[in-house]
């Protein structure tokens, strides 16, 4: 986990990238959108078998440690980047070509940016360190995505904020995030349910068409996230 967040950062802008034609020649602008699209494809099926070996009886049952825990984990963090969003908004706010931004917004950006957790990594450590079963593992999952959930609600609004001056992109993505878990929570899921039991695949084991329609149904969430964002750029 140490060894790919160290070549990200040689890799990236701060090491090798200094060097001229560097990142032109290896990761040429049209390379970009598919080296993203391929990121977030395996991201969502890391997170995907990440939720198959998740046993959320011990979530439920350490329900109140697991909130305990996300709360001292965001507020503390989030105390910290606000108590220093004020030196660094006064440092940088007149550098060149730097956009005009309210200091409010500015300190939500810097205390959200010190809070939210690394969800992916912190699954990686769990699974690399064999704690992921454990139940100290379900609740720093558990906790982690009550920090992540926060964070990135928060995140949403100040970009909405920055861009847009109001609350409704934030609004929009968290409507649209919950109708989606909506939706595959009342609509797909029964049948899915019900071609499973069609195909004995909970008594035998998943069948080869089983495991295909799965992985099709985890690549439409990967589709879902950039077409709506798409869709409601556009209207905007």
């Amino acid at each position: 986990m140490v060894g790919e967040v160290l070549g990200g950062i040689l890799l990236g802008p701060s090491v090798f990238g200094r060097i001229p034609g560097f990142t032109a020649t290896i990761f040429p602008p049209e390379s970009i959108p598919n080296l993203n699209n391929v990121a977030n494809l395996g991201l969502i099926l890391f997170l995907f078998i990440i939720g198959l070996e998740v046993d959320l009886r011990y979530f439920l049952s350490n329900w109140k440690i697991a909130l305990s825990v996300s709360s001292v984990g965001l507020i503390i963090p989030f105390a910290l980047g606000a108590a220093i969003s004020y030196g660094i908004h006064e440092q940088f706010k007149d550098e060149p070509g730097t956009k005009p931004i309210a200091y409010g917004t500015f300190l939500l950006f810097i205390g959200v940016a010190m809070a939210i957790t690394a969800f992916p990594v912190l699954c990686r450590i769990l699974t690399e360190l064999k704690l992921l079963s454990t139940p100290v593992g379900i609740i720093t999952l558990a906790s982690g995505v009550g920090d992540d959930v926060v964070g990135w609600v928060l995140l949403a609004l100040c970009v909405a904020l920055v861009n847009a001056g109001s609350g409704l992109v934030a609004l929009y993505i968290i409507l649209c995030a919950i109708g989606w878990g909506l939706f595959l929570a009342f609509a797909v899921r029964p049948c899915f349910m019900w071609v499973l039991h069609r195909t004995n695949s909970l008594q035998d084991g998943p069948t080869q068409g089983v495991m295909v329609l799965t992985i099709l149904m985890v690549s439409c969430c990967l589709i879902w996230e950039p077409c709506r964002t798409r869709a409601f750029t556009s209207q905007a």
